[in-house]
């Protein structure tokens, strides 16, 4: 008979969630116009109270934690520090039995001065700024949550909701704060988009942003060129260097993706800053920083220039364990309930599941809208996706809370 009610709960949540698809998609549009990229706070606080707002009447407990600024290398070789955001908390039930820590984010790639601001319907694309990367994401999340809340599974499911203001720069200040938040959490659901045909990430890469801040000597370049140190040539060994250091055999990548520095070309250029991101399959291949470090410091001293290096591995590798894989499995027949035939491949990028597998957190963090070309003015959310996501999350959790709670049916029983 317990058993029967389950099913009964899980036919109730697919039902009240295909009704809510337009409510999803009209609250998607409307934050999605609020302009919330990575440094415009005033935009960021816009949609943060927005959100505390929207998660506020489903949460017992809201919070906006205060981050740290944030630091950067900035164009004349200094770091300039910046205030982000508030990291937004909401919890339910913190003394249930199975307890979750759902993740996502509230920035997005465009700037206030972006000219991709508003939505629009094309066929079944919801077309905009952040509409799959992650608002849309966001709202399929409230969504599984309000509508869970109106089940007997309620007082048995505890859900911390973490929302970040600074994902799309590597969460640099957020990434601690889901460490702790991980801790006691018996698994993590994130809501970046799956891809246009529903396929999810996998195992991911690592990844670390860098800056290596190159000092040399200005001098005339007529009158005194051979006492001068260029700063642009011994930056320019040091990029081709490093980025020999790739190996496709191992996944290892380094990527120049910038350099800086000099000026006008009768004077021997003194800076260079090369900026570079390092992807890696295994952790220990972290350890090519102390290789690129070495290769520092041999150019310094044959050129005479200073290296200092700024930045770090901000995202941890995130392989595909055999516990991992399990709890695709969980989630592909959750799909085979719908209709779905639920896929994942291992993937390049990154995102905050990462940093929640690292703190030993079993998770899947593409649990958001299916859509595509994100970071760029063709971003777009399928429409016929947004109840279909919230419905899998709903079962998802269910079967997550059959998994782990031993007497779940007899206490769904007893409701």
């Amino acid at each position: 008979m317990s058993e029967k009610v389950l099913q009964t709960i899980k036919s109730s949540l697919l039902s009240k969630l295909e009704l809510e698809a337009d409510w999803i998609i009209a609250e998607t549009r409307r934050l999605a116009e609020f302009n919330s990229g990575t440094t415009n706070v005033d935009g960021l606080n816009s949609v943060a109270n927005e959100l505390t707002q929207l998660f506020g009447e489903w949460a017992h407990n809201t919070e906006q934690r205060a981050l740290p600024a944030i630091e950067s290398v900035v164009a004349g070789g200094t770091l300039d520090r910046w205030e982000t955001s508030p990291m937004l908390i909401f919890s339910r039930n913190e003394h249930a039995p199975l307890q979750l820590l759902c993740t996502g984010h509230y920035d997005t790639v465009f700037p206030a001065d972006s000219s991709f601001q508003t939505t629009w319907v094309e066929g079944n694309h919801l077309r905009g700024p952040g509409v799959a990367d992650m608002k849309g994401g966001l709202m399929v999340l409230l969504a599984t949550l309000k509508a869970m809340s109106q089940t007997p599974l309620d007082s048995l499911v505890g859900i911390t909701v973490a929302i970040s203001p600074e994902e799309e720069i590597g969460s640099p200040c957020s990434a601690i704060e889901l460490t702790k938040l991980a801790k006691n959490k018996h698994y993590g659901l994130t809501y970046e988009p799956a891809l246009a045909d529903g396929t999810l990430a996998g195992a991911r890469k690592g990844s670390g942003n860098f800056s290596m801040v190159i000092k040399g000597l200005a001098k005339h370049a007529g009158r005194e060129f051979f006492k001068g140190k260029n700063a642009i040539t011994a930056g320019a060994e040091f990029a081709t260097k490093i980025e020999a250091l790739s190996n496709r055999d191992s996944g290892l990548t380094v990527n120049v993706g910038k350099i800086e520095g000099g000026g006008p070309v009768n004077v021997v250029p003194e800076l260079a800053i090369v900026r570079f991101n390092i992807r890696v399959d295994q952790p220990a291949d972290t350890r090519v920083i102390d290789t690129i470090n070495k290769l520092a410091k041999a150019i310094a001293e044959d050129t005479g220039c200073t290296f200092d290096l700024h930045g770090h591995f901000n995202r941890p590798p995130k392989p595909m364990t055999p516990e991992q894989q399990e709890m695709f499995e969980l989630l592909r027949s959750c799909g085979a309930e719908l209709g779905l035939d639920v896929q994942w491949k291992p993937t390049g990028g990154c995102c905050e599941g990462n940093n929640l597998a690292a703190a030993g957190l079993l998770n899947i963090d593409t649990l958001g809208v299916r859509g595509g070309l994100i970071h760029s003015d063709g971003e777009f959310a399928c429409l016929d996706s947004f109840a279909e996501r919230a419905q899998l999350s709903a079962l998802l959790i269910a079967a997550l809370a059959e998994k782990t709670i031993p007497n779940l049916n007899s206490l769904l029983g007893d409701s």
